[in-house]
C-alpha cells in the first residue's frame, strides 16, 4: 500500500512544487524585482499562508484522528459544522484586513515605494476577499487527506498555480500598456478565478454522505489552540523573516521570496510526503483500539515511513 501510495503522491507532489517554481519564474519574467513583484507576491501567497496558520494544520492534527473509523455520515456532518465556523472566521478576518491595511501593509511589505501604496491597498482587498475561499479549501483538502486521495489533493495545487501562472503571463504582457490599478485588478480577478476553480476541483472529489440527524461534537477550544499553536508557528516565522526582509526596499520581498522558494524544495518534498502517507494510517490504527494486535501492526509500517 505504502509503495503505490507513496509514488503517486511523490510523482504529484513533485509536480505541484516543479509547477510552484514555474510560477515563481513566471512571476519573475512579468515583473522581475520590483515593487509590482512583491505585491503580486503578498496577493498570491497571503490567503492560503493565513489559512494554513489559523488552520490547516490544525484541521489535520484534530480531525484525522477524530475521522479514522467513523462512518461516512459522522465525518460529513462534522466537516460540514466546521465549514460554516471557517467561512464565518473568514468573513471577520477579511474584514479586519481591509479596515487595518495601512498597518498590515507597513508589517507585510514595508519597502513598497509611495507610487504602489495607493494599488496596494487594492491588492490587500483582494487577498482578504479570498481568506474564506482559502480556509474552506483547507477544510476540503484535510478531508481528501482523510480519504487518502492523493490526486484530489496535489490537482488543486496544479489547478491553482496553472491559473496563477496564466494570470501573470496575461498581466506582464499588459504591464507596459497598463496603469497599475488595471494591472492589480488583473492579479485579483486571476486569484479569485485560481480560488474558485480549486474549490470547484475540491468540492468534486468530494465524497457524499447522507446527513445526519445531530451534529457531532467538535474538539474542545482548548486542542485547536494547541493544534494550531503547533502547526501555525513553523508556518509565522518563515513568514516573519520575508515581512522582515520587505523593509530593505522595492523588490526586497519578491527577491526573498525567489530564494526562499529554492531553500525549501528538497526539505518540503521530504517532510510533507512523509507526513501525507503517515498520518492517516497511524491515527486509524491508534483508533482500533479494540484490536491491539492489528493496531500495531497497521502502525509499524507507518512509523518505518516516519524514521526513515
Amino acid at each position: 500500500m505504502f509503495l503505490k501510495a507513496g509514488a503517486l503522491s511523490l510523482a504529484l507532489l513533485l509536480a505541484s512544487r516543479l509547477l510552484g517554481l514555474v510560477r515563481e519564474s513566471a512571476q519573475a519574467a512579468a515583473f522581475g524585482s520590483s515593487g509590482l513583484a512583491d505585491l503580486a507576491l503578498l496577493m498570491f501567497s497571503l490567503p492560503d499562508w493565513v489559512a494554513g496558520v489559523a488552520a490547516s494544520g490544525a484541521l489535520t492534527y484534530l480531525l484525522l484522528p477524530a475521522w479514522a473509523a467513523q462512518p461516512p455520515a459522522v465525518v460529513a456532518g462534522l466537516q460540514r459544522r466546521i465549514a460554516r465556523g471557517l467561512l464565518a472566521g473568514g468573513g471577520v478576518l477579511a474584514l479586519a484586513l481591509v479596515l487595518a491595511h495601512g498597518p498590515a501593509l507597513a508589517v507585510l511589505a514595508g519597502g513598497l515605494p509611495g507610487p504602489l501604496r495607493a494599488v496596494a491597498t487594492q491588492g490587500l482587498a483582494w487577498s482578504a476577499l479570498a481568506l474564506p475561499a482559502a480556509l474552506l479549501a483547507a477544510l476540503w483538502t484535510t478531508r481528501l487527506h482523510h480519504e487518502r486521495d492523493f490526486l484530489g489533493m496535489y490537482g488543486a495545487n496544479l489547478v491553482v498555480n496553472l491559473c496563477l501562472i496564466a494570470t501573470l503571463a496575461a498581466v506582464g504582457a499588459l504591464a507596459g500598456m497598463r496603469a497599475l490599478p488595471w494591472l492589480v485588478g488583473g492579479l485579483g480577478v486571476g486569484l479569485m478565478a485560481a480560488m474558485a476553480l480549486r474549490l470547484a476541483w475540491l468540492g468534486r472529489r468530494l465524497p457524499k454522505a447522507p446527513p445526519l440527524q445531530e451534529t457531532p461534537a467538535l474538539p474542545p477550544p482548548s486542542a485547536w489552540a494547541w493544534a494550531a499553536l503547533s502547526a501555525g508557528l513553523p508556518l509565522a516565522l518563515p513568514f516573519a523573516a520575508r515581512s522582515a526582509a520587505s523593509q530593505a526596499g522595492e523588490g526586497a520581498l519578491a527577491t526573498f521570496g525567489y530564494a526562499w522558494k529554492l531553500a525549501e524544495l528538497p526539505q518540503l518534498l521530504a517532510i510533507q510526503l512523509v507526513a501525507m502517507l503517515a498520518f492517516p494510517a497511524v491515527a486509524a490504527a491508534l483508533r482500533s483500539a479494540a484490536s491491539p494486535p492489528q493496531a500495531g501492526h497497521a502502525r509499524r509500517p507507518a512509523m518505518a515511513l516516519a524514521r526513515w
